[in-house]
């Protein structure tokens, strides 16, 4: 699940968006994650899935957000799957937003190379 530490509706709202990434992309639990590192930008959606489910439990939310971009450009995502593919990447940059409009130093770095690597 994407989870965010934190309190309110943005955390629940992120909570329930990895439950739709979880039912857009069944059986992801049991697929080996992609690597972080992988050079190559299109592969098995499911493996891009669990890369970014992996990275959000790790608190690697520039991963996270990198990995569900490369699972949306993946080869036979389904309409719906790429509707929850975006709502995940949308509510954790949106996170990631309140928390440096708050002063977090750390969102305000994890934004940037997110908009350094598009």
């Amino acid at each position: 699940m994407l989870v965010l530490s934190g309190c309110g509706k943005k955390a629940a709202d992120i909570q329930a968006q990895s439950g739709e990434l979880e039912k857009a992309f069944p059986g992801v639990a049991s697929v080996a994650p992609a690597p972080a590192g992988q050079a190559r930008t299109v592969g098995d959606a499911r493996a891009f899935v669990a890369a970014a489910l992996s990275a959000s439990r790790s608190n690697d939310y520039v991963t996270a957000v990198l990995m569900l971009q490369r699972a949306t450009a993946s080869p036979g995502v389904t309409p719906e799957q790429v509707a929850a593919l975006q709502a995940a990447r949308k509510g954790v940059v949106a996170e990631l937003m309140t928390r440096a409009d708050r002063g977090d130093e750390s969102a305000k770095a994890a934004l940037g190379r997110i908009g350094d690597a598009h």
